[in-house]
């Protein structure tokens, strides 16, 4: 059904994978595989195409933000909402990243059990961190 376009209305959802404009207009090209609502407009292609095929960012800019202009005007798609992430993570834990997939990577994540305390691993390498090594200082003469 939805492959077929035999509806009136439907949810979809893309996550963008890279950031440029084209990561979501392309979807609604006429002849995108992802095209489910079977959206066409021959100057939204157009556009497109320009956009695809230009060398001049402000040419290209202008191709995606004309392409945008109609396909709101069409109603080719209603965006009425997009996915956030929300997540707690502590400042001990380094070196992982979130992508634009969703997907967490922890390949070079490392715990830093000084990091968010206002110490650093060189000032607690002897088991004193910079504050008592001041002090020390300060009471020795």
């Amino acid at each position: 059904m939805r492959r077929n376009g035999d509806y009136e209305a439907s949810r979809n959802g893309w996550v963008g994978d890279y950031s440029d404009p084209s990561n979501m207009l392309d979807l609604l090209y006429s002849t995108n595989g992802n095209n489910d609502g079977k959206f066409s407009n021959a100057d939204y292609d157009a556009a497109m195409e320009l956009s695809r095929t230009t060398l001049d960012a402000e040419e290209r800019s202008t191709a995606l933000h004309q392409a945008e202009d109609i396909l709101m005007k069409e109603a080719g798609c209603i965006p009425v909402a997009y996915y956030n992430d929300f997540w707690l993570q502590s400042s001990k834990i380094t070196g992982s990243w979130h992508s634009a997939y969703g997907y967490w990577h922890f390949m070079y994540a490392d715990i830093d059990e000084n990091a968010g305390n206002g110490e650093n691993a060189e000032d607690t390498e002897n088991g004193e961190n910079a504050e008592d090594t001041e002090n020390s200082e300060n009471t020795e003469e």
